[in-house]
């Protein structure tokens, strides 16, 4: 089996890490041949270079895309891939069509978000820059059933694949002491969000809600991590008077061991322009048992069970996250039971094994087709 993926780039993303875990496992096979192709020099994950397979740097320039179309026509010939699978709706716009013409199979990954209704209306640009492509794909794939639903996937073509928790993958570098010692936390519980300040991200409500939490309380500290150009905005947003609760600790390398002293995970979206697919943040929460408070929509609610696992909460709804908040706080027994069985979701539909067969399955199924 010939498998030649496409991929824009290979910066620090959750669909560049899928892709990366995917090849992980498959090079392992001894009946899988894969070469890759990446439009862009911008490559954050370097261990591609260890899986020894052929790497295609085509940087796409709009104004000379015919000679890119002509170079990925030759790395057709050459390679005689099985399957194609696009991992960009540019990249699979441009190169369907002559998948389409030779008869390869093309599989689109390019769907992994789930916004609102309101915000991919027929007519919208973000609509169409996704249902261009429809035609020329085979299989298109999202990693929700909500994302099928947004982008109004043909039911014939549309197919779910779960992100996949590597369980394998580094563990914890720093014990709980070290990483609050780092960040000079002495607070007994601690309440965090991982994601990157910007629009998609509703730290305002994250904000909002621990300080709402600190008027009655000041055992938390609320961290966050990431970078981003709206992170001076939302920190000059806390009162001077809660700002000692609060830790802004930047991008971070080693987000577990950070993750790993939350009493309680947190994921705020900003569902007027973003809604989540299946979140890297949130199943690392619930990996580490930590009980999730999330806004609802988009794939979250595929992630987590409300009441279950964690609460989801209402947009744009800092009183509602706090009293879930609160709720957590005062009764540990509930919290630890949620964490427990947000682990064995995980464990049970979302691990890396699932998501590589659930791939391999597909291709097989493609090949048969064919």
């Amino acid at each position: 089996m010939k498998i030649l993926y496409v991929i824009e780039s290979l910066t620090h993303g959750g669909k560049e890490r899928r892709l990366i875990s995917l090849i992980k496992e498959l090079v392992l096979r001894d009946n899988v041949e894969i070469e890759i192709i990446i439009l862009s020099e911008d490559i954050h994950y370097k261990e591609i270079y260890d899986f020894n397979i052929k790497v295609h740097l085509l940087k796409r320039n709009i104004k000379k895309d015919i000679k890119i179309l002509s170079k990925f026509n030759r790395i057709l010939k050459n390679f005689k891939p099985d399957i194609v699978h696009c991992w960009d709706n540019i990249a699979a716009i441009h190169f369907g069509p002559l998948c389409k013409l030779k008869r390869i199979p093309f599989l689109n990954s390019m769907i992994s978000t789930a916004p609102p209704a309101n915000l991919v209306k027929t007519f919208s640009k973000r609509y169409i820059a996704t249902a261009l492509s429809y035609p020329f794909s085979d299989v298109i794939l999202a990693n929700c059933n909500a994302g099928l639903e947004s982008f109004r996937v043909p039911k014939s073509k549309g197919k779910c694949i779960y992100n996949g928790f590597d369980f394998n993958r580094e563990k914890i570098k720093l014990t709980k002491d070290n990483v609050r010692e780092k960040f000079d936390i002495s607070t007994t519980y601690v309440v965090g969000m991982s994601g990157g300040f910007y629009d998609r991200k509703d730290y305002k409500t994250f904000v909002e809600a621990g300080q709402l939490v600190l008027k009655s309380r000041k055992d938390i500290t609320f961290l966050a991590i990431g970078d981003g150009p709206n992170l001076k905005k939302v920190m000059d947003s806390v009162n001077d008077d809660y700002m000692p609760n609060f830790r802004f600790v930047g991008k971070q390398v080693d987000v577990d061991s950070i993750v790993n002293i939350f009493d309680i995970g947190i994921l705020s979206s900003n569902m007027k322009c973003h809604g989540e697919g299946i979140s890297n943040s949130i199943m690392e929460y619930m990996m580490f048992e930590k009980p999730v408070i999330a806004t609802d929509g988009g794939g979250t609610s595929e992630l987590v069970i409300n009441n279950e696992t964690g609460f989801l909460v209402e947009e744009d709804n800092a009183n509602h996250m706090a009293e879930k908040i609160e709720f957590l706080l005062e009764n540990p027994k509930t919290a630890t039971e949620m964490g427990v069985k947000g682990k064995k979701r995980i464990e049970n539909h979302f691990s890396i094994d699932v998501m590589i067969e659930q791939f391999f399955q597909l291709y097989a199924d493609s090949l048969i087709l064919k």
